[in-house]
């Protein structure tokens, strides 16, 4: 069991040689969804208690994560 997991770790170490670098951030653009147009910083949210409208383009060039945390 233990030359299975040895062999499996330099199988990855292997194959990640096989991956060019990258040098810099790609900047690219996807269609995530046909019926929206823009980009994301011509929309905003409202803050969690909905007083406030925030724009995301007070955000543009800076780094940021959305976090989808709805429920039914």
């Amino acid at each position: 069991m233990a030359r299975l997991l040895q062999a499996s770790c330099l199988l990855s170490l292997l194959l990640a040689g096989f991956v060019p670098q990258s040098r810099g951030q790609v900047k690219s653009k996807v269609d995530c969804h046909g019926g929206m147009s823009g980009t994301i910083y011509e929309y905003g949210a409202l803050t969690i208690n909905g007083e406030e409208y925030v724009p995301f383009k007070q955000f543009a060039g800076k780094y940021l994560l959305f976090v989808n945390v709805a429920s039914y």
